[in-house]
């Protein structure tokens, strides 16, 4: 790839975060459900709650990415309560965001969404800033996971963009 546009960096990210999120709820399958819901002094208490952090987010920005509106933010919304529904949901909005990304129309990255933010100021911000915001909060919140998994004595592996299999480059 000699150039990367808006469009391919989407493409790159959707499958770097659905690849890093696979990895991640492989883990955590792993230390089971007692683990999981440990409150470990994470700033949402637990990996479980951080978890369900992540997807709520994403599904919030997804619905603001396809329609522009925002409810009422609920940061600590618990979206699954048990890990095979939120595992399941997972694997469900990383395709979403995939096909939102590899939609034949990319004239949404030129608007604009005026939206009210918790801290009570309303923005104009581009489309654009809204995915890579959707991306960006998973990395921030996956990253919260994998120290705790570190402790633990699991290794989270690699988290690098350029060895994501199938990256979506030509």
């Amino acid at each position: 790839m000699s150039k990367m546009n808006f469009n391919d960096y989407g493409r790159c990210m959707a499958t770097y975060n659905s690849w890093q999120n696979g990895v991640l709820f492989d883990l955590c399958d792993q230390i089971g459900d007692v683990e999981r819901r440990l409150d470990r002094n994470m700033f949402f208490g637990s990996i479980h709650n951080t978890l369900n952090h992540i997807l709520y987010v994403d599904l919030r920005i997804l619905t603001i990415l396809r329609t522009g509106e925002a409810g009422p933010f609920a940061p600590t919304t618990i979206v699954a309560d048990d890990f095979e529904t939120l595992k399941a949901m997972r694997a469900e909005v990383d395709a979403d965001i995939t096909e939102f990304v590899e939609g034949a129309d990319h004239s949404w990255q030129d608007e604009i969404r005026e939206l009210p933010f918790p801290d009570g100021v309303t923005r104009k911000l581009p489309r654009q800033l809204f995915l890579v915001q959707l991306l960006n909060h998973q990395t921030h919140h996956r990253s919260q996971i994998t120290s705790e998994l570190h402790k633990m004595g699991l290794d989270y592996g690699n988290t690098d963009v350029p060895y994501t299999p199938d990256l979506p480059i030509s």
